[in-house]
């Protein structure tokens, strides 16, 4: 199958992106780079190793499923149905978290899924002493307990079980750090068939999407240091509901200060508070 025939077939299934996706698929397989695609266009590559992820994309597995690897910052991570799958637009929260952390101390990773931010804060910053990578999911924590140990960061880790709308893990933090469930439930329903395939645990944040980060606001105070930092992804179009929270919660003193960062698209993405 040549790289055209790849892409025609890919296509058909229905891929957003199919040149894109079929680099993915020829480079993961043969190790084959663009510049050795676009200099031998008609090169033939064995059609017994590509359709068995044709045959997984007709069904609208995600490719990162298929691969059970993706990037996220520097990290080349383990995925898996049981996490969701690291995205762009999260690095926003991991690059804030970099600039705000002074030195040292304990951060929390809530949840954590494969990981992907609390391992990117941590393999950044070798004076951090301990991330707490904590999922209400076993299998979430069985992806990240791997990738904490494909990194060499799992000395300084600690891996908990939990369910952060009821405690939060035990300790102090200087930082927590959190990509919860965000996603309004009747929307769940309308996610396109590759999001579906993404836990819904990991997606599904109550009626108005904002159970799980309400619960955060409200408990996060009690497990963070004086002057600690909270940060939170949230949805595209909650800013406004996030704000009047806050706007509370900065009025009855449970936080000092907040903002707003936005996302790659401008979008409002994650929420940055101070106790």
């Amino acid at each position: 199958m040549t790289h055209n025939e790849l892409i025609l077939r890919l296509d058909q299934i229905g891929v957003e992106n199919p040149s894109e996706e079929a680099f993915l698929i020829l480079n993961h397989l043969f190790g084959t780079t663009k510049a050795q695609i676009l200099f031998d266009r008609e090169k033939s590559y064995s059609s017994e190793k590509i359709e068995p992820i044709l045959e997984q994309r007709q069904k609208k597995t995600p490719l990162q499923y298929i691969f059970g690897k993706w990037y996220f910052m520097d990290l080349e991570l383990f995925v898996s149905p049981d996490c969701l799958i690291p995205r762009p637009d999260t690095e926003i929260l991991v690059y804030e978290a970099l600039r705000l952390l002074k030195g040292g101390g304990c951060v929390a990773d809530l949840c954590t899924g494969s990981g992907c931010i609390g391992l990117s804060i941590l393999s950044a910053r070798p004076d951090i002493e301990k991330m707490v990578l904590a999922d209400i999911s076993s299998g979430a924590l069985a992806i990240a307990t791997k990738n904490a140990r494909e990194h060499s960061l799992d000395s300084r880790c600690e891996i908990v079980q939990i369910d952060i709308t009821q405690k939060m893990p035990s300790g102090y933090f200087d930082m927590i750090v959190s990509n919860p469930p965000y996603i309004p439930s009747a929307d769940v329903l309308t996610l396109s068939d590759e999001v579906k395939k993404e836990p819904t645990l990991a997606l599904d944040g109550g009626a108005d999407g904002l159970d799980i980060i309400r619960a955060l606001l409200a408990l996060a105070p009690n497990a963070l240091n004086e002057n600690g930092y909270l940060l939170i992804e949230f949805g595209f179009d909650q800013a406004e509901s996030i704000c009047q929270i806050m706007d509370a919660l900065v009025a009855d003193k449970v936080y000092r200060s907040y903002k707003i960062l936005k996302d790659y698209g401008a979008n409002d993405r994650v929420l940055v508070c101070q106790k």
